[in-house]
């Protein structure tokens, strides 16, 4: 059929999907997951990973790759040392501003 022509209309039938939420013997109920509070292990063992390869990447060390990669792209270096600096700093600041306007025309 030509496009804007509508052609004859299918009833759509909807199957019906077993409920994902409901527990069952062929559904058992699922275990507690991981304690509050404790490390998830897969990014731990990533972090360790990415150190050890960065490490072994440069004769000096992490050290060594981090300032050749400080000189070559300054702008990559920058972007690591905006991950280390905290985003906010805790504490209040206590601003008291007083002016002081003095005459010293006769």
């Amino acid at each position: 059929m030509p496009r804007g022509v509508p052609g004859p209309v299918k009833k759509m039938v909807k199957k019906q999907l077993p409920n994902r939420t409901s527990f069952s013997k062929e559904n058992p109920r699922p275990g507690p997951g991981r304690p509050k509070g404790s490390r998830n292990k897969f990014t731990e063992e990533l972090k360790q990973a990415i150190l050890d390869a960065v490490n072994n990447a440069h004769d000096e060390g992490l050290f060594g790759f981090v300032r050749d990669t400080a000189v070559e792209t300054p702008t990559a270096a920058l972007a690591l040392l905006g991950r280390l600096i905290p985003v906010s700093m805790g504490g209040a600041v206590d601003l008291n501003l007083t002016v002081r306007h003095i005459d010293e025309t006769d």
